[in-house]
């Protein structure tokens, strides 16, 4: 078995399923430590398959999270962001372009404009996640102000646009607050299980190590036994 570079969690419990499959078939292998045993070491490689599935349903359903988050506030047709301009101009026309209504709404456009998650880079999950809250929560917020300035203006905002009604904006706030909480616990569920994974992969390398020490004292340096599995990267 030739040495790989490849280190993704995936072809790690697979290298260790092969040099455990290699272990097996050496005459007189007698273990160092109780865990490092093929059977224990078996059942922990069973483990860490397991949780595996349950990371990748995890991160699957935080990744549908976080896209309906976006549709809900830019990208949908019906989206936060798609509808500000409609309201802008609905209360323009109405109240007049340089009035203190016009004013007083294009300040909150331009604050839930002001927080825009583009410029959020994901380079670090957790600093991403938590930037991104605390963006979302904010135009989320500044919606709520908004409005509650609009139902200020009672009958004079009635506009024919029924997305941009007060009654829909509100039911619009309610979708959007929903989709925050639907991110929030999904990475409540996911940042755990992904925390705990780095932790149990060490472990099993820790333990393949001690197997490959095994194997080299008992079957000596340049044993075919011990060059058949050296190169396991796990």
């Amino acid at each position: 078995m030739g040495s790989t570079s490849e280190k993704t969690y995936g072809s790690r419990v697979y290298n260790a399923e092969q040099m455990s499959t290699n272990v097996a078939t050496f005459t007189g292998y007698v273990p160092i430590t109780p865990e490092t045993a093929l059977v224990e070491y078996n059942t922990y490689i069973d483990e860490l398959k397991a949780n595996n599935t349950l990371i990748a349903s995890a991160e699957s359903d935080f990744s549908l999270a976080v896209d309906e988050r976006q549709d809900q506030f830019s990208k949908s047709p019906t989206s936060l962001s798609k509808l500000l301009s409609p309201i802008s101009s609905y209360v323009k026309a109405k109240f007049g372009k340089n009035s203190q209504e016009a004013e007083d709404i294009a300040a909150l456009v331009n604050q839930i404009r002001g927080e825009s998650t583009k410029k959020l880079k994901r380079s670090d999950d957790g600093e991403f996640v938590s930037n991104s809250h605390r963006s979302y929560g904010s135009q989320t917020q500044y919606l709520a102000d908004l409005i509650a300035t609009l139902e200020a203006f009672g009958l004079e905002y009635t506009p024919t646009n029924t997305s941009i009604t007060v009654a829909n904006l509100k039911l619009k706030l309610e979708e959007l607050t929903q989709a925050n909480t639907q991110v929030t616990t999904t990475y409540s569920v996911k940042k755990p299980l992904t925390d705990a994974r780095i932790t149990n992969y060490d472990v099993l390398s820790q333990r393949s190590q001690t197997i490959k020490e095994s194997v080299k004292s008992q079957y000596g340096l340049q044993s075919s036994e011990y060059k058949l599995i050296k190169g396991y990267n796990i």
